[in-house]
């Protein structure tokens, strides 16, 4: 038995883009497939087909899925134009440990090159891993699997891409016998400076990006498996912001972690899991060589999770803990390491209280927050039962609570914030959050049908979001947290239709989420209309805001055989996506994804696939006040792959080549369009070698 999850295989390709999201399980084979009105490919072909190396460029063309892009190291998924908290990153079943949701320069800590499957999950299916109005992605790699087939098995892959001499190498091997398995896998990916639509080179535009895996596999019993794992991963890349000294990110994370699995516990239990996970992320921050900011966390957690049958119910519940310490240093070339600052009997956050004096606003020149240490405990479920032949209902509910202490030992005395501003400022906080949500779904046959969720969530404001108060180097941005945030909720409707027209499928989703107390970014401007500047950088000041807010919009997509009765190995596709994001008042919410169109034509036979796409974004004219307008684009791509079958191996060879035209784009959800504006053209090549 297994849990029905979402599982939906996202690629560039718009066949692939066009596939709809849905609460159903579909299985992800090593070669494409066709099941009903979708296409299933597995993420290795996701991978060489995405136009760059992140998260976000992977998904970038599935239906209302954008990619916050911050250059060529930075890419985190926006969905339904959600994005940060409102979308949780999975490293198979916990979440990724990064700060990637904290702001939009800093890359999510995963390799996606090396995942399996890549899953989008939405409605019941997500509340089992959080409530997150975006939904859950999930990265599946081979830490996930339950035992590795026996024997030995392999691949090995490189490419090379031309406008940024891009190298990428990246193999993984594993071997097992009746009771033990072992797997090892690694990617190495580096580009340098890429080369926008006019010619010019972006710089501090390079990427470092490394990851090694190993895991351990022991079956003792039948049904019974025990696994140890560990993960690293290292990035570094730059920032190309308008700073005139050089500003990169340098990023590492290892992960520790024992799961123990146990199959066909009894009739109602068919698989019990218990896996317990330590995860070291530390960054720093470096502005001309200088160490002027350094961020760490640190996270433990324990899940017990249980696939269950109930009468008619076949479902999965978790249990867990975890526990997060996060640490921040900003000091200009003092952030070596994290300190506890002196005390002495002087005055404590005098310097804070004279610029509120003097500005009207708590400017600090110290550490941006304090040292946090945050405690979850949660419990969640999921689960499906057939009404009748046509129809199923699923249910999803999520429940955590919450302990945040925040220790202001790290800042320094003048800057910590003073007692005559808020007494309570640093005191400990408790409170919880719970989410419920419902789907209905309807297969008319097995090419039609439709289906409904309706979900109520509640997301617990992050440590950031409420205290911190200091410059980022890697924004240019003056950033006010707010210590005063409610819990922010939101009712979610999403509607998805699938069928046949036309000799062709047909595909469409809408969604409209109401929002209480949505938690957002905006620049602060005076009453002449100018961005606020800090007093110590005079850059741009943010604040983290709250109102009620509103988003809607939808996906319609199209595709044929252009053969008789369908048997021809060309195929058609189109795709349109549109968003709107609206506050209480009607405005609009900044960065707000503007509408795309997406045309492709497919070609495959049993050794040979070739697509041919044309994506065309719209002007971005959905602007918040004060904000600047991004002009249209078209992107043109094509990719071609070539198989050659072995008795126990196979090699494919690839060409691809993204933005033929060569135009000038800019990604309006960009904080940084006019400074790190989309590549240039690029044409990349690369071979496979897959054995067993």
């Amino acid at each position: 038995m297994k849990r029905k999850l979402l599982i939906v295989a996202l690629s560039l390709q718009p066949i692939i883009a066009s596939a709809e999201t849905s609460l159903e399980s579909i299985d992800v084979e090593a070669q494409s497939e066709q099941d009903a009105d979708r296409k299933v490919q597995d993420s290795e072909a996701l991978q060489r087909q995405a136009s760059g190396q992140t998260l976000g460029d992977y998904l970038d063309n599935t239906p209302n899925v954008d990619s916050a892009s911050y250059g060529a190291g930075v890419g985190r998924p926006v969905v339904r134009g959600m994005s940060g908290y409102r979308v949780k990153i999975l490293q198979n079943d916990l979440e990724a440990s990064d700060l990637s949701a904290m702001s939009p320069d800093h890359a999510v800590g995963v390799s996606a090159k090396a995942s399996q499957r890549i899953e989008l999950l939405k409605g019941p299916a997500s509340l089992l891993y959080g409530a997150q109005a975006g939904g859950v992605v999930r990265l599946v790699d081979e830490a996930a699997a339950d035992f590795p087939k026996q024997g030995i098995s392999g691949k090995l892959e490189a490419s090379a891409t031309d406008s940024n001499e891009g190298r990428n190498l990246s193999g993984q091997v594993s071997a097992a016998s009746e009771k033990f398995g072992i797997s090892f896998s690694g990617v190495h990916q580096q580009t340098g400076d890429y080369v926008d639509g006019n010619g010019q080179t972006i710089k501090d535009s390079d990427v470092l990006s490394q990851q090694g895996q190993v895991n351990l596999f022991y079956r003792y019993a039948p049904d019974t498996q025990l696994q140890f794992y560990f993960r690293d991963l290292y990035k570094d890349y730059g920032i190309p912001n308008s700073t005139a000294e050089e500003t990169r990110i340098s990023m590492e994370r290892q992960d520790y972690g024992v799961k123990w699995s146990k199959n066909a516990l009894n009739d109602a239990i068919d698989r019990l899991s218990m896996e317990l996970q330590y995860s070291d992320y530390l960054h720093d921050e470096t502005e001309g060589g200088r160490k002027d900011g350094l961020f760490g966390k640190k996270t433990l957690t324990f899940d017990l999770t249980m696939d269950y049958a109930w009468q008619d119910w076949l479902g999965t519940a978790k249990f867990g803990v975890s526990n997060q310490e996060l640490k921040v240093c900003h000091e200009h070339g003092g952030c070596e390491s994290f300190t506890t600052a002196s005390r002495n009997s002087g005055p404590i956050g005098d310097s804070i209280e004279n610029n509120m004096t003097t500005y009207g606003l708590p400017y600090s020149h110290g550490h941006p927050m304090p040292d946090t240490e945050e405690r979850r405990w949660y419990a969640s479920t999921q689960a499906d039962k057939p009404l009748n032949e046509t129809d199923t209902l699923s249910l999803g509910a999520y429940m955590e609570y919450r302990t945040l202490d925040a220790d202001p030992s790290n800042i320094q005395q003048t800057w910590v914030y003073p007692t005559s501003l808020d007494a309570n400022y640093y005191d400990s906080a408790q409170d919880w959050a719970g989410s419920l949500s419902a789907a209905f779904k309807r297969d008319w046959d097995q090419f039609s049908g439709w289906e409904a969720s309706l979900s109520y969530l509640q997301r617990l404001p992050s440590a950031d979001e409420l205290y911190w108060n200091g410059f980022h180097h890697a924004t240019d941005s003056y950033i006010f947290g707010n210590r005063y945030l409610n819990k922010e909720q939101a009712i979610t409707l999403d509607l998805d239709w699938h069928g046949r027209l036309w000799q062709g499928d047909w595909q469409a989703s809408a969604f409209y989420y109401a929002f209480k107390d949505y938690i957002y970014q905006r620049t602060v401007y005076d009453a002449g209309g100018q961005p606020l500047l800090d007093p110590f950088h005079t850059s741009e000041v943010w604040m983290m805001l709250q109102d009620d807010a509103r988003f809607y919009g939808g996906s319609v997509s199209y595709g044929r055989n252009l053969g008789t009765a369908g048997q021809s190995p060309w195929r058609l596709n189109s795709q349109i996506d549109i968003l709107y994001a609206k506050l209480s008042d009607g405005s609009n919410l900044p960065r707000t994804a503007p509408a795309s169109w997406l045309v492709g034509l497919d070609y495959q036979q049993t050794d040979w696939q070739t697509n041919l796409s044309l994506k065309h974004v719209f002007e971005a004219t959905e602007l918040a006040k004060y904000e600047t307008a991004t002009p249209g684009y078209n992107w043109l791509s094509f990719y071609a792959q070539k198989d050659l079958k072995g008795e126990q191996s196979q090699w494919s060879l690839w060409f691809k080549a993204d933005n033929i035209l060569d135009e000038y784009a800019q990604n309006h959800l960009s904080f940084l369009k006019d400074t790190a504006p989309l590549s240039g053209r690029q044409l990349s090549v690369g071979v496979r070698w897959q054995y067993r």
